[in-house]
């Protein structure tokens, strides 16, 4: 790192004298004239004068000539010499204000004034380097005939200075337009001489060139170039400075993974371009891009792919902008968007398509191809709202009403959107207040034994009402539970009542039962399911047997090797598994026969169709076939028809759940039904 400037006496060197040095000609000079005079002026004096009178009277006044020619001699040397310190001080002077003026581009200005005036030329600049082109350099301050002048670009390459990569100095006292190219800015310029200085930061890169140049030749190399590397000492380290804040500046307001202005940088030009459509009283859109899936991605691949599929996502959309549009990552996954001037909304879908285009081509990556899809929300401005933060706001629910849409499209801001976030928010509220206040309780629907017409089995299902207020039914706020990170506390408390409830039922002396207990995919795959469901057995007491694990087919399928590690554990504990909702995902055959799971149910929107549709019957049968073949029972879930219940007795069901046997159960009339269940 560059150290900080400063005047040292041995930045001086060359350009102040040395006293010792001086002293010693003089000594040596009035030395050699004292021998001399004595050796010679007898000899002299007899040859000049024959007359001994005469002679003699001269030989009287010897001294005093003396004296007086070493008196002339010694005057015309010290003034000399302290004409000298005085231009030297007068140079020290200048160059301490020069380089000590103010910093920034006022710096540069003074600069070069002060150093045409140390060194009496005609012209003086300071250029920086062109960092995409290294022959090009552009003057930032240029001082030429007394005043400054605008600033010019020229090439290094045909001037007297294109040595300067080489060597610190270009030195070209005279004819220095026999060594430009013709035209070349330089000559222009009607100059005889030039000196010229690298600058240079503290890796010795060349970042920009200092010079004088003067119509006349240019004398006393050694002293010029003493004060030139004053300057040009204090002129690299105010350019270091300078490059130094606009790298801190573009590290604090941009990305540095995308190159694009981050969320503040966004933010500021978001609210500059309102300001403007606000004094045009022209339209404006506010875009927000989600990604969809990028954390499965990240999980698949590794962060590195993640952040390299980030980084080529942001070069593809940056494509096609034009200009005015605001472009920039705003953290994550997510980007932001302004489109000035927009007419329509047909306007907006354009240009979204537009700048979307370049991600229909699939990346490249690890041997696969990927497809990246986004989901877009739009505000308008003056429509949606007339402030920044309202408009923020608003992209932002249309956004999530993109994504909650399916993903992979586009959704424009509507006041219910707005509501129905609200009455989340609500109900987030709601539900963190609901496990405080003990609101949940389990129902639990019983199972049928088609063959014998027994109860076989139950399911756990949750319930939350609040005092005075209706219930609310799981599909309200299990995926709002699932979201905020509350189906932790609430998943592991609807385990644990179940089989702590299970439990007190066989104390009872009712017969057992197993109860069933949906997991979902944070539990499965965010927490050690299999220790959390080890913990809970011993705590409450209940055999693995009287227990089974509800996983939707979705969830097997996310992850297949953490998803067969995870089964194992928990088969290995006793736990009976099964595969709930079966037929509403993309289910593997493959893998599907080597998960140790022991029942499958299908999804109650198959049943619903029998036997009226040919299709819901077909597709029903082969399930039913299919895990008879695998080994499984089945169960059907939403069974509320006599119809329904003797085609699944025909097809070779086992069990069926539903009203037509029985809704959820309060756990006191589910020990009735028990009770009756013995008795008979």
């Amino acid at each position: 790192m560059r150290k900080p400037f400063s005047l040292s006496r041995d930045i001086f060197r060359g350009l102040i004298p040395a006293s010792w040095s001086m002293a010693l000609k003089i000594s040596c000079g009035y030395l050699a004239l004292g021998l001399l005079w004595i050796l010679l002026s007898d000899r002299l004096l007899a040859a000049l004068v024959a007359d001994p009178h005469t002679l003699t009277r001269l030989q009287t006044f010897k001294g005093l000539i003396f004296i007086l020619i070493t008196f002339v001699l010694l005057f015309i040397l010290l003034w000399h010499q302290f004409n000298r310190l005085r231009r030297a001080e007068e140079q020290i002077a200048l160059v301490a204000q020069g380089v000590s003026s103010s910093v920034g581009d006022a710096f540069f200005t003074s600069l070069v004034a002060y150093l045409a005036q140390v060194l009496e030329t005609d012209c003086a600049l300071v250029a920086t380097i062109d960092e995409n082109e290294a022959n090009q350099v552009q003057t930032i301050a240029l001082w030429r005939d007394g005043a400054i002048r605008d600033n010019i670009g020229y090439s290094l390459e045909g001037s007297p200075c294109g040595a300067l990569r080489g060597k610190e100095i270009c030195w070209c006292p005279k004819n220095v337009r026999s060594k430009q190219k013709p035209g070349h800015p330089l000559c222009q310029m009607d100059v005889d001489s030039c000196l010229a200085m690298g600058l240079r930061d503290a890796e010795q890169r060349l970042i920009g060139v200092i010079m004088v140049l003067s119509r006349g030749p240019m004398e006393q190399r050694r002293t010029a170039e003493s004060l030139l590397r004053i300057f040009a000492t204090r002129a690299a380290a105010e350019l270091e400075r300078k490059a130094a804040e606009r790298k801190i500046a573009h590290m604090a307001f941009f990305d540095p993974l995308t190159d694009l202005p981050n969320q503040q940088r966004f933010r500021e030009e978001f609210e500059t371009a309102l300001m403007h459509a606000r004094r045009r009283q022209a339209s404006l859109a506010l875009v927000y891009f989600d990604f969809d899936r990028f954390k499965t991605i990240v999980r698949t691949l590794g962060h590195l792919y993640g952040q390299w599929v980030l980084r080529q996502t942001a070069t593809k959309l940056k494509e096609n902008l034009r200009p005015g549009e605001i472009f920039a990552h705003l953290g994550g996954d997510e980007f932001g968007l302004v489109l000035p001037d927009v007419a329509s909304t047909a306007d907006v879908r354009g240009a979204i398509e537009r700048v979307l285009n370049p991600l229909k081509a699939p990346m490249n990556i690890v041997g696969h191809e990927l497809y990246v899809t986004a989901s877009v929300g739009v505000a308008l401005f003056p429509h949606d709202g007339e402030d920044a933060e309202t408009l923020l706001r608003h992209a932002d629910v249309a956004m999530s009403r993109a994504k909650a849409m399916g993903r992979n499209n586009v959704q424009f801001y509507t006041p219910e959107m707005s509501r129905r976030s609200f009455q989340a928010l609500v109900l987030e509220n709601r539900l963190h207040r609901a496990m405080e206040r003990n609101e949940f309780m389990l129902l639990y629907q019983p199972q049928l034994d088609l063959a014998g017409g027994t109860l076989s089995g139950m399911e756990a299902l949750i319930c939350w009402k609040q005092e005075g207020r209706s219930t609310f039914s799981p599909s309200e706020f299990i995926p709002l539970a699932e979201e905020t990170g509350l189906i932790d506390p609430l998943g592991e408390w609807i385990l644990f009542t179940a089989c702590r409830q299970n439990r007190d039922w066989q104390k009872a002396g009712l017969p057992p039962q197993r109860v069933a207990v949906n997991v979902s995919a944070r539990q499965f795959f965010q927490r050690d399911i299999a220790a959390l469901v080890a913990r809970v057995l011993k705590e409450t007491g209940l055999d693995p047997e009287w227990l089974a694990l509800e996983i939707t087919e979705s969830i097997l399928f996310q992850d297949i090797a953490e998803t067969t590690v995870t089964l194992e554990k928990l088969r290995d504990l006793g736990v009976h598994l099964v595969i709930d909702d079966f037929g509403t995902g993309y289910s593997s055959l493959t893998y599907l026969k080597n998960f140790p799971m022991g029942t499958l149910k299908i999804d109650q929107s198959f049943i619903a169709g029998i036997p009226g549709e040919q299709g819901a019957c077909t597709i029903t049968t082969a399930v039913i076939a299919m895990a008879h073949h695998l080994r499984m029972t089945v169960v059907a879930e939403g069974v509320e028809s006599e119809d329904q219940k003797k085609f699944l007795e025909r097809a070779g069901c086992e069990k069926i759940q539903g009203f037509l046997y029985s809704a959820p159960l309060e756990p006191g009339d589910f020990a009735r039904l028990l009770e009756r269940n013995s008795a008979a």
